[in-house]
Formats: C-alpha cells, structure tokens, sequence
C-alpha cells in the first residue's frame, strides 16, 4: 500500500465526513495513544479550521465514522500477515488508510501509532523544519479531500538522538516533541544528571556577554532530566540512559562532566583504581576519565552492584548504557590485568552483570560499546546471553569527508598495545575494528556517530555533510548495523534543519533519495524560494568543501580564488534573502531570518579563513575573535538553532592551530 491523492469535495463519503468530524482513540491506558489521538486532532483543525471531537473507546467499531486509532490488534480489518517489518512489537511498523477524514491508524505498538499520525498529517502537507512552533509549516487544506493510504516499516530499528553540546531545558523537550515526528524512536540522556550539558547553557560558560553570579545546581539538572523523560515516556520514544561514570560513581566520585575535581586519595577507593606508572589515581583528575583494575574482582563487583541500584531506582529506562570511562591509553597496569585485553575485562564483567540482572528477574537491555582501547575485539572472552545486550559502534576518529558507503577492503587491525593506542582515522580502518567484534557477538548493533558533534560546524551549507550521513545511514545494514544514535549538539538548525531532517526520514526509509528528500525540505522551510535557498547552501559547502577544514596541515595548497567565490556567491543571494525577510508565513519568515544571520557571520567568518589560509594567523585570529563577538551578541536571536559554544570551541581549535 502506498497510494496518495486528492478527492473531489462531494459523494456521500464527503458528505458524511462534514457532519461526522470525530476522532476515536482505543488507548487501553496507553499514554502514548492518548497524546497521537492529542495530536492529530490539534493539526487537523489547524489544517482545516473545522470543529474536531476527540473520543475515548474501548474497542473498534467498524460503523462509527471517523478517524480511528489504536494498536494494529485493535483493529479486525487491518490484515495481520501483512504487517510489514519483522512483525515483532519493538519494530516500528504503521498502516493508515484513512479517506475523507474516515478510516484507520494504526501502530505496531503504542509509539508506532503516534509515528502514524505524523506519517499521516505528513502525507497531507504538514512539515516540521525545526523543533518549536515557529518550525511548524502547516498549510490550510479541507483534510476531507484527501485519500491516505500506505503501509510501512521503519528501516532501521534504532533511531536516535543523543543530549550532548549546550542546552536549555526547553531546548531538549522541543527536541524530543520534534523527533518523531521525523520518525525517531528513542532518545539517549548521557550521565545521571546530564549536568555538563545544562551547566554550558545556564551558566553561559562560553558568552562572556551573558555572565551570570547564579549558578546552576545539581538538583536543577536533575530535575531537567526528569521533565525530559516524561516528555520521553509521553511520546513512548524509547529512553537511553546514563554510558560514562560508572567506574568513579561506583566508589562515590561523582561524574557530572569533563572536568578535573579536587580529590584527596582515599586509601579504601585508591586499590580499585587502574594502575598507571605505578601510580593508582584519578587518571589527570578527572573522575569520568578514570579506569579501574577490571582483573580486581572486588573492583567489578562493585561497579556492578552500582548498576544493579541504580537500575532499580529508574525502571523507566529502557536501554541502559554500560561504558567504561572515556579516556584512553589509561588501562590499568598490574601484573593481574596485563594478562588480558580491556576487552576481555570488559566481556567478563558484562557477563557477570547479566548474571546479577538475571537473578533478580531484571529485564533491561544493556548497550555496551565499542570506542578506544574497546574497538579491539576481546580475544577469550564471549557474551553468554547476546539477547541481552546491544553492541554500540563508536568511530569518534573517522572521517566525515568519507561515507560508509565508500568503504574498500578493510586492512588488518594493528596489535593492541597497552595505553600505547592509536586512533582509526579512516572509515576502512573503523570498519575493520566493528567486523572484528562482529565475529565475536551475533547481536543487535547500532552506529553511534558524530556527523552533528563538530564536523556540521565546518560546513556553512550543511549539504556535503548532510550527504555524507545520509550515504551513512542508506548503507548502515552492509556493515550489519541495525540503526544510528546521533551523538550531537541539540541546536544545530543553522542556517536549516536539513541534517536532521535526512537523518530521520533516512533512518524510517533507507531509499528515500537524498534530492528526494532535500527538494521538499527547502520548499517547506522556505516557501517559493526555497529551491533558490538549495541551490545557494548547495554551492556554499562545495565551496567550503575545497578549503577542507578537516585537514588544517594542507592549507598552503588551497586555491585560494576560492575565497573570492564565496564573497561573490553571498553578495549575489542577499537580495532573494531580504526580500523574503517580511512574507507572512512565520515559519518561512523565521527561517529566512536564520539565513540572513548565517550570511552576516559566515561573510565575516570567511575574512578569517581567507587571512589564516594566507600565512597571516595573527591577524587572522583577531578576526576570529571579531566573529566570536558577534556570534555572542546575537546568541538570543540564534539561541534555538544554533549551539555557539560548541561553535566557539570548534573554530578557537580551527585557529589555534
């Protein structure tokens, strides 16, 4: 099934639906039916301006005209052996047949009948460019003329997105409400408290403009987080949890972000701390960085038993993240843990976690990762029970110039050293490492990648990367990944929402085209120009694409007419940008706004490029510090789409160097 059209506004069916405008939901006490039900009433009578009754039903009847809503099994007339997908309720699957404002939506479980609604009001006109309201483009159609009918299966079974960069409150819940409506099914919250991430925005630790004496407390981000997973729970989306801090938590450090804490050795904690140089310490006093003995097991055991409480403290979660820390070249040393690699150490411990978890009928999914010293597979350890786990492929050092796509033969995998690693920096290299784990664990898999961490802030039209990740994404399933957890920045809409948009629609169907999908967002976000707004962000970042910010060491090499390209290129669309500034569409207005910020600050950026490119750093970096000025006067008009302290972090490296 996949046919949509339009139909005439008369026949009986029309008729009928004029006078029955009713909405009937079948929650059976499921939240997330309750708010799809929610949902599709409030857009349909922004599309149509008509009166909408939302009804509550405890099964289906087949007479009372209407939209109905519910689970696939509510529903006689929905075929079930030809539900597409693998027909298992975690696989999101939808089926809609809905016409003249009569017929059917439903789900392959509570989230998937609210995936059906957005698929639905999608199919009639409804776009999001961006999270909030002013994202929102929604046309002013009679829904009663349109025929609806489709059936489909998400592609991947793990869709989606991970806190990190600088965020408000609301920009996560706006974040969350966004994601499926682009077909995401899961959203991952990193550390207890996610401190780090609202510390950033609360404590403006990166606008000197915005200083502030409050500071942000534990307890308010603890908060944060459970307003965030409420909205998670509401929307049935599926709630990653915590990755880094087990190792120091365990032993009552705290691990609230990356910085270095002042720690007096306790001689009760010291012995289970990893072994380096002799020495037994917080690794360069950082608690989130910091190992343990894994050959200690006194050491596992109660790492384990941390995991074990907090697991029963927080039944919400879903998919538990058990990661060691997030240093490297930071194994312990002694004479015990030398006699295996991390990897083994770390399979052992999985194994005895899944033992504990198993004797106190604890069913949660554990998601272990491979990133570091961790891409080297174990040599002697194996998963007892891989129904447990889910294998996380982390390729922090790749490429993003390169997709998976691209990948040739895969070259050997150099010996592990001990705290003597180096990184993969290719996507045949990264590739290698996951093929070898592959080998060892028949389990689910995910990538878990960073195109929307620092690499999009390197690309001004966000095209080539956004090309990049959907290439990524189309071909995850030849390297026997089943999905992608995006490990990024939150605001990261300017000047467009274009990546994230691929990302989603990608992940839900695997052969949507790239032009496919790019052709309709610009026109979405854009209105009667947006194709002319493609084509100038197009030839932005294939202009930015010959500087290669990646690979600062070839910078002598560059053309640098290139320069005066992008000069030329700006100057020639400020007029289409000022004369879309005022038209009455808030959401085409708004993203046009965005546009004409990003033209002003990518101009000024391009100065600094050129002058640094040109031998001249110094006078380059006062440019720099010119844009970084601006960037923070403008950050409450930005503040929604644009991430300026991972930005100033990402180009104070770009010309320091």
């Amino acid at each position: 099934m996949g046919a949509v059209r339009d139909m005439k506004p008369e026949g009986d069916m029309y008729n009928k639906a004029q006078k029955m405008n009713g909405i009937y939901v079948i929650s059976r006490g499921y939240e997330p039916l309750s708010f799809a039900a929610e949902e599709l009433r409030k857009y349909l009578i922004a599309l149509s301006g008509r009166e909408i009754v939302l009804h509550h039903s405890d099964r289906y009847y087949e007479e009372q005209p209407g939209i109905w809503v519910g689970l696939r099994t509510d529903f006689p007339e929905v075929p079930q052996t030809e539900w597409p997908g693998q027909g298992t309720e975690e696989d999101d699957a939808v089926w809609i047949d809905v016409e003249c404002g009569q017929g059917i939506l439903a789900g392959s479980n509570p989230r998937s009948v609210l995936l059906s609604v957005y698929r639905y009001l999608t199919e009639v006109g409804c776009r999001w460019v961006r999270p909030g309201q002013d994202g929102e483009y929604i046309p002013q159609i009679d829904y009663l003329t349109k025929v609806v009918k489709l059936m489909e299966a998400a592609s991947y079974r793990y869709r989606g997105i991970c806190i990190e960069g600088a965020v408000s409150l609301e920009n996560v819940t706006d974040m969350i409400d966004w994601m499926p409506k682009m077909g995401f099914n899961g959203y991952f919250i990193q550390f207890r408290e996610a401190y780090v991430f609202f510390e950033r925005w609360y404590n403006h630790l990166s606008n000197p403009l915005k200083q502030s004496d409050d500071k942000l407390e534990v307890a308010s981000a603890l908060f944060n987080v459970e307003a965030a997973v409420a909205e998670i729970k509401r929307r049935g989306l599926e709630y990653h949890a915590v990755g880094h801090g087990w190792t120091s938590t365990a032993f009552g450090i705290p691990a609230l972000g990356w910085g270095k804490v002042e720690w007096e050795a306790d001689p009760d904690i010291t012995p289970y701390l990893a072994q380096i140089n002799g020495k037994r310490e917080l690794w360069q006093g950082v608690p989130m960085d910091t190992e343990l003995c894994y050959s200690n097991a006194e050491a596992r055991s109660r790492m384990i038993g941390e995991i074990i409480r907090y697991t029963a403290d927080h039944p919400e979660i879903d998919m538990l993240h058990v990661w060691l820390s997030d240093g490297h070249n930071n194994q312990c040393e002694c004479e015990n843990c030398v006699r295996a690699s991390p990897s083994d150490w770390y399979v052992l411990m999985m194994n005895e976690l899944d033992e504990a978890l198993t004797a106190r009928d604890m069913g949660i999914r554990i998601v272990f990762l491979l990133y570091q010293e961790l891409l080297w597979a174990p040599l002697h350890e194996r998963f007892r029970n891989s129904d447990r786990f889910v294998l996380m492929f982390a390729p922090i050092t790749r490429t993003y110039r390169k997709s998976f796509a691209e990948a040739g033969n895969s070259p050997s995998i150099p010996p592990f050293e001990r705290n003597k690693i180096d990184f993969p920096l290719s996507i045949e290299e990264n590739v290698s490492y996951l093929e070898d784990w592959q080998h060892v664990f028949s389990g689910d898999g995910f990538d878990f990648d960073y195109h929307f961490m620092w690499a999009h802030q390197k690309d001004p039209g966000q095209v080539s990367i956004t090309r990049i990740l959907h290439e990524d994404i189309k071909h995850l399933h030849q390297i026997g990944l089943r999905g992608y957890m995006s490990c990024q920045v939150q605001r990261s809409f300017f000047p467009n929402g274009l990546g994230l948009t691929v990302m989603g629609r990608t992940l839900w169907n695997r052969n949507l085209s790239f032009e496919q999908i790019t052709g309709d967002y610009f026109i979405s976000a854009y209105g009667k120009d947006g194709l002319n707004c493609r084509n100038y962000m197009t030839t932005l970042s294939q202009l930015y694409d010959n500087l290669d910010l990646e690979k600062a060491a070839d910078r002598d090499q560059v053309d640098k007419s290139v320069f005066e390209s992008i000069y030329t290129l700006i100057r020639q669309f400020e007029p289409i940008i000022e004369r879309n500034l005022l038209i009455p569409n808030r959401c085409h207005a708004v993203s046009w706004s965005y546009v004409n910020h990003h033209k002003d600050i990518w101009f000024m950026m391009t100065q600094a490029l050129e002058l640094l490119y040109g031998g001249e750093a110094s006078e380059a970096r006062t440019q720099w510090q010119a844009v970084r000025n601006r960037l923070w006067e403008i950050e409450e008009l930005v503040q929604p789409v644009l991430d300026i302290y991972n930005s100033v972090l990402v180009f104070d490296g770009v010309f320091a160097r």
